[in-house]
């Protein structure tokens, strides 16, 4: 049964993917998405409903299997304003404080509680923190690799004390998810949400930056405006550096488990940005403001669906294993 539900939330996922692919190949070409969609697929359909439908969830289970990993990258970057470590780290620590007058935390006695309190949970807190003094340098370093950023003792401790408490919470989520129980099972269905949220918000930051370049790009036949073509470069530019960076950064680390496929494909997405904005495009369509910023509304609803589900589900998991704990320690009679 969990692996149909695993299918499910993967297809909706591939489904979620057609919206941007779809958008993105009727700006390239309009005539043939217009072609296919009212007279091929049409009359394709009538004798091949069947033949169709299983195509079409085929093509979204490997699209939604494509896409999951590097949406769990998305959300899980250090350069990403709010990631999920750095939301799992601040729910964490609130909820040990707030744990910390009961007998039964979540927390091993071998660790101390200096152990799993850093200083700053998050890549951009010393930045907000700080406000805006350091101003553009401050950005510019924060998305430059890591030679070019002076890396101090603070830094350094609250990584190791970030590590201590994901590890720490992913061993209690694997035992919990374990047991057979009612906690387990709603802690189960937080995570399918989560997982179909998570392609959502990287579909809806695909599809934003599409109309976004789509916006700025001149179209044939009207008068080019050179306000929206050099806000279109910049926007180009203002991407593909950030991602050429990361990506050479994590290259130059080697480690297997941060791939450059997310810098990769953003850069492959400003690339097909910057061609529209030189090139141009034949539908006024996206010119209009309300489009746009129905895909902006959109897209920030899933992503603040995300992060409800995420900060849920992180306060289910510690709480759950602590009444756990204060329930098999408790006399019984």
């Amino acid at each position: 049964m969990d692996v149909f539900k695993l299918a499910f939330e993967t297809i909706v996922v591939g489904l979620l993917a057609f919206v941007w692919l779809g958008v993105a190949s009727y700006l390239f070409s309009p005539d043939f998405m217009a072609d296919l969609l009212c007279r091929r697929l049409p009359a394709y359909a009538k004798d091949n409903q069947t033949f169709l439908s299983v195509g079409v969830l085929t093509v979204a289970y490997c699209l939604g299997s494509a896409i999951l990993p590097i949406a769990t990258q998305l959300l899980n970057d250090e350069h990403w304003p709010l990631p999920e470590n750095a939301i799992r780290c601040q729910v964490f620590t609130q909820q040990q404080i707030l744990l910390e007058n009961v007998a039964f935390t979540a927390v091993p006695k071998h660790l101390s509680p200096a152990d799993l309190k850093p200083v700053h949970c998050s890549y951009w807190a010393p930045v907000v923190e700080d406000g805006v003094a350091h101003g553009i340098w401050t950005f510019v370093l924060l998305w430059a690799p890591s030679p070019l950023v002076k890396q101090d003792h603070s830094a350094t401790g609250d990584e190791a004390k970030k590590d201590r408490i994901l590890t720490l919470f992913q061993l209690q989520e694997s035992q919990l998810l374990n047991q057979g129980t009612d906690r387990a099972e709603l802690l189960r269905q937080l995570h399918e949400r989560i997982v179909v949220l998570r392609g959502a918000v990287f579909s809806g930051f695909l599809l934003s930056l599409i109309s976004l370049f789509a916006f700025f790009a001149p179209v044939f036949g009207h008068p080019a405006h050179r306000v929206r073509t050099v806000c279109g470069t910049l926007l180009a530019i203002g991407f593909a550096v950030p991602a050429l960076l990361n990506g050479y950064q994590d290259l130059l680390k080697g480690n297997i488990f941060d791939m450059p496929v997310l810098e990769g494909l953003v850069f492959a997405v400003v690339l097909f940005g910057a061609i529209l904005v030189v090139r141009g495009v034949k539908t006024q369509l996206f010119l209009k403001k309300r489009y746009l910023l129905a895909v902006f509304f959109l897209a920030l609803l899933a992503y603040g669906g995300w992060m409800s589900s995420e900060i849920l589900y992180d306060q289910q998991v510690i709480s759950s294993l602590a009444t756990l704990k204060a329930d098999s320690a408790s006399p019984r009679h």
